[in-house]
């Protein structure tokens, strides 16, 4: 990933090239924001309400380190585990804003948990990857007790640079279960070099300098996520109306992943802005469901009945 043009672009230019909601073909940017915040809490709600779950589980000591986890005890213990973490460029929406991912997943067979992290101001960028390591390691913990066949991460946006930096860790060292545990990831518009954004007014609550962005950055690290991720399918996928560096930056990830061998894709979602590829996750006839679906071999069936949440 060597293109570095974005070196002559003002930290205004920097900023429109980098917020989603000016690339809408969906409204205005306020308009789009709007709908999204709107459509998200009634439908987040209706499914918290309507499926088995278990909220706010502490995998860490700071307030924020949550997770909320969707079909655990109603879904076999060997079940696949998917694992979404949220975006907002690490200080905006929460866990709560996403848990209709699990309504899909849940109902195609897979333990689906949502993961919360402390956001800047905060926690700078190290923090936030810090913790994120933590809660994937509950996760793996988690996983192994429950002998599950699989672990998947997903991750929208800025979330999807935090995914990204998971697969690139040793997780024998770091919590004594074998890496080979995660099966796969579903990247969705997601941010591999973090460095355009430091010049912009996206960082200002993050503080990061050029070295932090770099360290952070995916693309650092992409030859650990190589060497971790023989044996895993990588998916990459970004929207038709996502800001074209977003695109730019999900092709060349793609690229070095598919010179390495790794068994990748990378897809272009049509019809769709920033907020509406992981609002249609919620369809399960949405291509971007039907590869996390696809991915983890599992099929949409009657399963749902029995995740219907009967407590008071």
């Amino acid at each position: 990933m060597n293109n570095e043009s974005w070196r002559n672009w003002s930290r205004e230019e920097l900023d429109y090239q980098y917020t989603p909601s000016r690339w809408s073909k969906q409204g205005t940017p306020d308009e789009v924001i709007k709908h999204h915040q709107q459509w998200q809490a009634k439908e987040a709600k209706r499914v918290r309400e309507s499926i088995e779950c278990e909220l706010n589980i502490s995998y860490g000591m700071a307030d924020d380190q949550k997770l909320d986890i969707f079909g655990a005890n109603t879904l076999p213990r060997e079940s696949p585990i998917f694992v979404f973490i949220h975006g907002g460029y690490w200080q905006v929406m929460t866990k709560e804003d996403y848990s209709y991912i699990a309504l899909p997943l849940t109902k195609a067979g897979a333990v689906t948990i949502l993961m919360e992290y402390t956001r800047a101001p905060k926690a700078n960028m190290g923090t936030i990857v810090s913790e994120v390591k933590q809660g994937m390691s509950y996760i793996m913990n988690f996983a192994k007790r429950r002998e599950s066949c699989g672990v998947y991460l997903c991750g929208h946006s800025a979330g999807g640079q935090l995914a990204a930096i998971l697969l690139s860790v040793d997780w024998m060292a770091e919590c004594m279960i074998p890496s080979s545990l995660i099966k796969g990831a579903l990247l969705i518009s997601g941010i591999y070099d973090l460095r355009p954004l430091v010049p912009s007014p996206i960082n200002d609550p993050l503080k990061m300098t050029e070295a932090t962005a770099l360290e952070n950055s995916p693309i650092t690290v992409m030859e650990d996520i190589i060497k971790q991720s023989k044996s895993r399918r990588i998916e990459l996928v970004v929207a038709d109306e996502d800001p074209a560096e977003l695109r730019r930056q999900t092709d060349e990830a793609w690229q070095v992943l598919k010179h390495a061998g790794i068994s990748s894709n990378s897809t272009l979602i049509p019809g769709v802005d920033h907020f509406g590829v992981v609002e249609n996750i919620i369809q399960e006839s949405f291509q971007v469901t039907q590869i996390a679906i696809e991915m983890m071999g599992l099929n949409i069936g009657n399963i749902d009945k029995e995740l219907k949440n009967t407590a008071v």
